[in-house]
């Protein structure tokens, strides 16, 4: 009897109970086939996955600046600004995201979360030095959040394997959608009536939660019992 892994197909020689490989738990199983030599197994190169993510994020990209183009032309005379050309910095920002972190195969989720979280100290730190007015709050840090709790699921759910290694960022994403949206709904710091961008914060943050579930039950809620130590 050897130690297998069923996620990797690799036995090993020497007594160990995870995979060096994908750190997966081991099982003791015979050798189908002789092996010669202890080595790692053959691994078929993965196909490129950016065309794919930029034609998703360029369409949420044209629908998102659309979307708010028209809400800002019809609540212009209540809200007398060209809030919407604000946005557009933001997605400017996430292209950058996409084509320098998101792509890239090093932990990107919590790189993107880091990203996202500084953006979003700096834009309220403008507003509050050019004698706060609430726009960062409102629409551009909501925005943000919104867009990335949309693009990153789809980026983590193109390699299904490694999806566990990323329950932890996706999850701290939700905490700060929901956060962050009831901040607007119950505190000043907002434009005062203005709840449409704190209530899609926090439905999308409830919809990726409820997706992570719904698709990977299983390796959503062994992480999180890892994080919360339960």
């Amino acid at each position: 009897m050897m130690q297998y892994c069923q996620q990797c197909n690799a036995y090993y020689y020497k007594a160990s109970s995870t995979c060096t490989i994908c750190g997966r738990p081991l099982i003791e199983k015979t050798m189908d086939t002789p092996i010669l030599t202890q080595g790692f197994p053959s691994v078929k190169p993965h196909k490129s996955h950016a065309k794919f993510v930029s034609k998703i994020f360029g369409m949420i990209s044209i629908g998102v600046v659309l979307i708010l183009a028209l809400i800002n032309y019809l609540t212009y005379n209540e809200y007398p600004n060209a809030w919407s050309l604000i946005i557009i910095g933001p997605i400017a920002y996430a292209w950058i995201l996409v084509g320098q972190i998101v792509l890239s195969k090093q932990n990107y989720p919590t790189k993107v979360n880091r990203q996202v979280m500084i953006l979003s100290v700096l834009l309220i730190l403008t507003d509050i030095l050019t004698s706060y007015d609430g726009w960062s709050l409102t629409y551009v840090v909501p925005a943000l959040f919104v867009m990335t709790s949309i693009i990153l699921p789809i980026v983590v759910a193109s390699n299904p394997k490694t999806y566990y290694l990323h329950v932890r960022s996706l999850f701290f994403l939700i905490i700060m959608d929901v956060l962050i949206g009831m901040i607007g709904l119950t505190t000043n710091f907002m434009h005062e009536g203005v709840i449409w961008t704190s209530v899609s914060m926090i439905t999308v943050g409830i919809l990726l939660l409820i997706t992570m579930f719904t698709f990977a039950r299983k390796d959503t809620w062994t992480e999180l019992i890892k994080i919360f130590r339960i």
